[in-house]
C-alpha cells in the first residue's frame, strides 16, 4: 500500500472511530438517564428494566473506551509513519 493510500485510510478510520464514539456516548448517557427515572417510579419491573438499561449504558461506554484506545494506536502508526 502508498503511503498516501496508509495516511488516508488510517484517517479515515479515525474519522470513523470517532463517531462511533459519539454516538455510543450519547447513548450511554440516554441509557444512564433511564435507569434514574425509571428506578424514581419503586416498580419491581420496572427496576428490572432500569437494570437492564444501566448494563446497556456500561456497554455503550465500553464501547466508547474501545474506540478511544484504537484511535490512539492508529494516531501512534500515523506518527510513526510520518
Amino acid at each position: 500500500m502508498e503511503q498516501n493510500d496508509l495516511k488516508n485510510t488510517l484517517t479515515y478510520l479515525t474519522s470513523e472511530l470517532n463517531r462511533i464514539q459519539t454516538v455510543a456516548g450519547t447513548l450511554s448517557t440516554v441509557e444512564t438517564q433511564h435507569y434514574k427515572d425509571l428506578t424514581n417510579f419503586g416498580d419491581d419491573k420496572l427496576n428490572q428494566i432500569a437494570t437492564e438499561e444501566q448494563s446497556a449504558a456500561r456497554q455503550l461506554g465500553e464501547i466508547k473506551q474501545i474506540c478511544l484506545s484504537l484511535t490512539q494506536k492508529i494516531d501512534e502508526l500515523t506518527n510513526q509513519n510520518g
